[in-house]
Formats: C-alpha cells, structure tokens, sequence
C-alpha cells in the first residue's frame, strides 16, 4: 500500500523531466548571471509601461545579478498588470488576466513581483515536462519514447521561454493538464482547467471545440466520419450532462470579454490594432499576407528562425496525421490557424518560434523518427539555436 501511494506522488520516471528543468534552470541563470555582471543592455523598449515596471525592481545584488536580468520584453506588461491594473490607454487590454492575477497575489508574500513572476514560470515549466511525458503515455508512447518527446520540446529553440517571465509555460501547463484529465474522463476537470487557460492566452478557448470532440468520442461513441458510431444522440445529452463543462473555456474567453467591453479596456482586436498595428484577419488571409510578405519584403535574421520552426512543425504536424490521435491533430491545426490571424505583424512570422511551443502534439512525433543519427542531431542544431535565441534575450534582442 505504502509503495502504491509513493508511485502516485512521485514517479520514478518524472526524475528525467526534473533533470531537464534544472539542467535547462541552471544554464539560464548562468547565462543571465554573464550579462548582468557586464554593462548594463540598452533596453530597446521604454515606453511608461516599461517604466512603471523597472520601478517595481528591487535592487540587492541577488537580484541584480539574477532576477532583474528577466524583465525582457513581454514581463514588463505582465509586471506591469499585476502591480497596476489594466489601463484603456497603454495596450494592456491585449494581455490576458491570468498570470498577472497569480503575480500580484504571489508577490504579497514575496514582496518582489519579479521574483513571484519567474517562480510561477518556473514552477509551471517543471510541471510541463512531467505533464508532457503523462500525455506522452496516456498517448501510447512507450516509456523511452516518451522521454525523447520531452527531450525534444525542452531543446526545442525557444523552449527557454518556459523559464522566463512569460505565460508560456503557465498556460502548457492547463492544456495538458486539460488534456490528461479528459482523457481520464474528469469532464468538469477539463474544463475547468481548460477555462484557466482561456484565461492565460488567447488559444485556450480552443479547448472548447477540441474537448467537445473528445467527449462525444469517449462518452457518445460518436467517430470523425462515422456518425452511425452515436449512441443514441437525444438521450446521451440528456442523460449525461457532462458536456456541459467542456463549454468552459470557451465560456471564459467570452467572459473575460464581456469584462473588458464593460470595463471600458475594449476588444482585444482594437488593443491589437490601436497598440502594436496587428490586424485581425481570417486565418487565409492571414496565410495570404504571410506569403505577399515573405515574396516582398526583406528578411531579418529572426525571420529564419520563425520561418524554420513553422516549417519543421508543420512537418511533424504533416506525418502526424497517421500517428496522433486525430483529435489532437485537430488541437494543433486549430493553433496554427489562430497564429495566421495576425495579419500584419511587424516581422515575417513574428514570435511564431515561440508559439510553436503551444503546439505541443507536434513533439510526440519526434520519438518516430527512427534514426537516432538524424534525432541527434536535431538536437544538437535546437540546442545551439536556442542557447543563440537565449543570449539574445537576456542582450534585450527581439527573438521571439
């Protein structure tokens, strides 16, 4: 009894993704205990958001030397959020609540918003890698093969966003957790944790669609293509009303929605447009623009790098049509095609390296390449790409 109940709080397989987190935790504080023991980078963002942030760093040299370094890019508004609340004026009514919510009630105990913000990542990213490598196993991947799937996302180039003050890894997290507890058939689970995520980034409300599914397969017997497979269709939505909680995510989305027309923030799309010149389009005309960009307008070195993630992704996404369950083909399909409603980013693709995280189903195709010579050496390339990317970062560059 005693062994049963150790296995279900600590995995002896869960060791591996504990090692990767602080392999990867390790590195990352190496690497911004270099740049903040040198000249200090010029900061390429200083608007009063920016401003209103630094303000709220606190200056001991522990965190000089190893938490300041982190205010990059995107933490300044969450940091900003959570100490100051949302303005109709500054754009930070395109930020979902989530994190800087978990920010603010974290930093009255720490008394360092900075800190609280890395620590929920952080927390967040050990909790990936063990929840990718559950889904890994609920999916069917052998125990060594699921391991090279986590490999493969922490060495993933942007994956060090997931240790950065940044939603990433807190919202990978809710989806695998969703995900794992769907599979389990924990409907109101799912959709609460589904929920969250709509409240983290944009995506979650995807859930609702790709959830749905998955209960009428699980629960009504109903199969893509054969729709004979139901059991009963009339009396299974009346009889079990568990559907109901897989509505959550998108119910989310739209009341976080309704806060901010209510709250005078307006729509999303205008905090877009109004803030950072990002049209919302349809995902074609989004691919469209995507193409008259790429044909017409010059490259940076960024732009290589978006442009080789989305292609390598779309290539496992492509030969796992025949291997992943189709529902979560459908997950990842349905992210790409969120990510090519921002018709006119100021880039080629724009930060679509560090969506490509979100896209997790992608990385549990990795284990099926055979050839560990070709594997090896995906990694080695990811590695070096993502240690680039990560200086870069820390060096106050645009990567992602």
């Amino acid at each position: 009894m005693k062994t049963e109940t150790k296995h279900r709080t600590w995995k002896p397989e869960w060791t591996i993704c504990l090692v990767i987190f602080l392999i990867m935790r390790l590195n990352a504080s190496f690497l911004g205990y270099q740049t903040a023991s040198g000249a200090e980078p010029e900061p390429l963002s200083s608007g009063p958001v920016n401003i209103a942030a630094r303000s709220l760093l606190h200056q001991d040299p522990f965190s000089r030397l190893f938490i300041n370094v982190w205010d990059r890019w995107d933490t300044s508004w969450y940091l900003k959020i959570a100490a100051f609340g949302y303005d109709p004026a500054d754009g930070t009514a395109s930020y979902l609540p989530l994190y800087p919510w978990l920010i603010d009630s974290l930093s009255k105990l720490t008394g360092n918003y900075l800190f609280s913000a890395l620590f929920v990542s952080n927390l967040a990213a050990l909790a990936v890698f063990i929840l990718f490598y559950e889904v890994a196993r609920v999916e069917g991947l052998p125990v060594k093969e699921a391991g090279v799937a986590v490999l493969s996302l922490a060495l993933f180039p942007s994956a060090f966003f997931l240790l950065a003050a940044y939603t990433d890894a807190l919202f990978l997290t809710l989806v695998l957790a969703s995900w794992l507890a769907a599979r389990h058939k924990f409907w109101f689970a799912a959709g609460v944790l589904g929920g969250f995520a709509s409240l983290t980034r944009l995506q979650g409300s995807l859930l609702t669609p790709v959830l749905g599914l998955l209960w009428l397969r699980e629960v009504a017997g109903f199969q893509l293509g054969r729709p004979k497979t139901w059991r009963s269709p009339p009396a299974i939505l009346y009889k079990n009303i568990s559907w109901l909680w897989v509505l959550l995510p998108g119910l989310a989305f739209l009341g976080w929605t309704f806060f901010l027309d209510k709250a005078g923030l307006g729509p999303m799309p205008q905090a877009l447009a109004g803030h950072w010149g990002i049209q919302t389009v349809p995902p074609w005309t989004g691919v469209w623009l995507f193409f008259n960009r790429l044909l017409t307008t010059p490259r940076v070195f960024i732009d290589y790098i978006d442009l080789g993630s989305l292609v390598f992704i779309m290539g496992l996404l492509i030969i796992g049509l025949r291997r992943l369950d189709p529902i979560l083909s459908l997950y990842a399909w349905l992210n790409l095609a969120l990510f090519f409603m921002r018709g006119t980013p100021p880039h080629l693709l724009d930060s679509f390296s560090r969506y490509m995280l979100a896209v997790f189903p992608a990385f549990l195709v990795m284990p099926q390449i055979q050839n560990r010579v070709v594997r090896l050496i995906v990694w080695i390339l990811s590695f070096f790409v993502q240690i680039f990317l990560l200086m870069g970062f820390l060096d106050w560059r645009w990567v992602a």
